[in-house]
């Protein structure tokens, strides 16, 4: 029996879990469209982004409302450095 190979240089990437990599995959595939927008496939994509919003807050122990998704981590970084 071959030992499991462990990745310890997650400064930047790490790989992703399953289950992350199964509602990821699902994302793309029903929430590809704007969540600003009215039509029928955005509506589903603010559903989906909604509920990821409810289920970290829960997670974290924090209100939804507290939360702030951001595209990268410099864009986080200046959003707690400006407000």
């Amino acid at each position: 029996m071959s030992p499991t190979p462990v990745y310890l240089d997650a400064a930047t990437a790490a790989p992703l879990h399953p289950v992350a990599r199964q509602a990821l995959l699902a994302a793309l595939d029903d929430g590809w469209a704007d969540p600003a927008r009215l039509y029928t496939q955005a509506r589903r994509a603010r559903q989906l982004l909604d509920a990821a919003r409810e289920a970290t807050a829960a997670t974290l122990g924090v209100r939804a409302d507290e939360l702030s998704f951001t595209p990268s981590g410099t864009t986080a970084a200046h959003s707690a450095v400006l407000g």
